[in-house]
């Protein structure tokens, strides 16, 4: 169930520049893109980054701007070298009001609301923390070239992103 809500968050397109040094994995963006352009209800400013330290602890540095919505409805599609591991449509409002304590620390890190309707606001990281340590063995799934493409369709428009990964490990 977490890693629903962490999936999802990524999609929306919070991380922009990541490097896991947890158990010995690291990865590299290759390509983000905010294909809403503009426009855009959430986007992530030029310098957002998330780090995975060697304590698996994930901390962001940044801030995500909001614009308004009452509804976020996501169109997802998630490659992994090449083949398609998981595609679908998530109402991400409800997702996110039904989501366990640990994933709405995790959304909370972020500045991802709890519920909607959302206000327009930015939100910045301020140095916040989520131990991840007892997903560490997961990782060896993720190993690869990942791409991720999601279109989120809210009252007041959408919000888009392409994010193109690799994953190796040391």
């Amino acid at each position: 169930m977490f890693s629903k809500y962490l999936l999802n968050f990524l999609i929306v397109g919070i991380v922009a520049d990541v490097a896991f040094a947890c158990n010995g994995y690291k990865a590299k963006i290759l390509k983000l893109e905010n294909c809403a352009g503009p426009e855009g209800i959430i986007t992530v400013d030029s310098d957002f980054s998330v780090k995975l330290n060697k304590k698996c602890e994930l901390v962001p540095t940044g801030c995500i701007v909001n614009k308004a919505f009452n509804t976020a409805v996501s169109k997802f599609k998630i490659t992994k070298d090449g083949v398609v591991i998981k595609e679908g449509k998530h109402d991400m409002c409800a997702m996110a009001e039904q989501a366990p304590n640990e994933a709405k620390d995790l959304l909370k890190l972020f500045g991802a609301p709890p519920n909607c309707p959302v206000p327009e606001e930015k939100i910045c990281a301020n140095d916040h923390k989520v131990d991840l340590s007892k997903y560490k063995a997961m990782l060896s799934m993720a190993k690869g070239n990942i791409v991720i493409d999601s279109e989120v369709q809210h009252d007041t428009g959408k919000s888009c992103i392409h994010v193109e990964l690799e994953i190796t490990k040391s």
